[in-house]
């Protein structure tokens, strides 16, 4: 097949692990026989690029689609802005699927670039599939009637003024979710899509050896952290937790790395909260290609989100890397998080629980190496990239109707 896949953001310029994951699969449809084009935002490209619509790449990469509020900049709806931009996306995308003719159009995340690509897509009659990554599509729903001026206002913009900034219209008859849990949500908050497909994600497992001693923790335990730093990620909680074990009267020998950057009040709140006890070292934002070394060095890897996240790459990188993992499971990630089995679980914001989690892997190594064993296996035989690329080429051929 001819593929168009489009996107808000495509590597080199990327806020996480899912832009990454985007051109990972993108390499393997190509590898199995697809021509892949690729269509994003003009996020970071200097003005000396501008006009050049491409980029170097291992593929057909147009960087020309606009955001219609720049990332780093707090989420706002400016919905005259929307509607401007949209406009501008409907007909960069309307000329590109002229000129390339895609047999289907794969939509990834659409996070502040607004819904213009997808409705040039739609009318164009090409068949196009979507998939969630995470929840950003609820926030093209259009405003709710409620008893406020302000609420009546969104209500009548949303429906009679820039309907098109909105989901109204747009058909979602071929959508996956990388969780239950993203489903779950999505359809809580009204989105139409019963008919969505769950598909968990999968990393490359060949990435991420497998260390000599999986589960092994060495004195001082080093805990790690790999992730956005927003509040809502709950670092402070594992902060916390790691002062708890290393004050005087317990006095467990262990240092905690955080890799990753975000908000920066956040960041200094933590900074201010690292003083303590034990030790606390920010890395900050790392290449993706440096994380593998990172979770072989490290005993212990400790996601502590607040936030019901939609799955968990990093989870599965650490286990693929024999890091032992505890973590909370309230997101799509305690879908294949099994407490005592292949990672120990904690409740959210609880530093004391997690504490005690982090005593048990320290003080067991029976129970570290079982944890690590365990989950190294299940990532080998249910989350690789291979299997989740061959799961969406499937995904994409039934909605081609073939």
């Amino acid at each position: 097949m001819k593929i168009l896949v489009i996107s808000n953001l495509f590597p080199p310029h990327a806020l996480g692990g899912y832009e990454i994951l985007c051109a990972q699969i993108c390499g393997i449809l190509q590898e199995r026989g697809h021509d892949i084009f690729v269509l994003t935002s003009d996020h970071r490209v200097t003005p000396d690029q501008e006009g050049q619509g491409q980029s170097k790449s291992a593929f057909d990469v147009h960087r020309s689609l606009k955001l219609y509020l720049p990332f780093g900049e707090p989420a706002a709806l400016l919905r005259r802005r929307r509607h401007q931009v949209g406009k501008q996306n409907y007909r960069t995308a309307g000329d590109l699927i002229q000129r390339i003719k895609p047999d289907l159009v794969f939509i990834w995340s659409q996070l502040r670039l607004t819904l213009g690509a997808a409705r040039a897509c739609q009318d164009s009659g090409v068949p196009t599939a979507y998939t969630c990554n995470d929840d950003h599509l609820a926030g093209y729903l259009p405003a709710q009637l409620k008893a406020s001026p302000r609420d009546w206002l969104r209500f009548i913009a949303d429906r009679f003024i820039f309907p098109d900034i909105t989901l109204r219209g747009l058909q979602l008859h071929h959508l996956t979710c990388i969780s239950q849990r993203l489903k779950t949500d999505l359809l809580a908050r009204g989105l139409s899509i019963d008919n969505a497909k769950v598909i968990y994600q999968g990393i490359p497992v060949e990435q991420f050896p497998c260390k000599e001693k999986p589960g092994r923790i060495n004195a001082p335990a080093r805990l790690l952290y790999v992730g956005q730093l927003h509040d809502y990620k709950g670092v402070h909680t594992l902060v916390e937790a790691a002062h708890r074990l290393a004050k005087p009267g317990t006095d467990v020998p262990l240092s905690v790395t955080i890799i990753g950057a975000g908000d920066q009040e956040y960041a200094a709140r933590l900074k201010n909260l690292a003083t303590g006890p034990a030790v606390v070292e920010f890395g900050g934002r790392v290449a993706h290609a440096e994380l593998p070394r990172i979770y072989r060095e490290h005993d212990i890897f400790v996601f502590p989100s607040i936030w019901v996240e939609p799955f968990g790459l990093t989870h599965l990188e650490a286990m693929a890397s024999g890091t032992p993992v505890i973590s909370t499971a309230h997101g799509g990630h305690g879908e294949f998080l099994r407490d005592g089995e292949n990672a120990l679980v904690f409740e959210k914001e609880n530093s004391e629980q997690l504490a005690q989690q982090l005593m048990r892997v320290i003080s067991d190594d029976k129970l570290s190496h079982h944890l690590a064993a365990e989950a190294r296996a299940m990532v080998e035989r249910d989350f690789t990239l291979k299997r989740y690329a061959i799961d969406l080429e499937s995904f994409l051929y039934q909605a081609r109707g073939e």
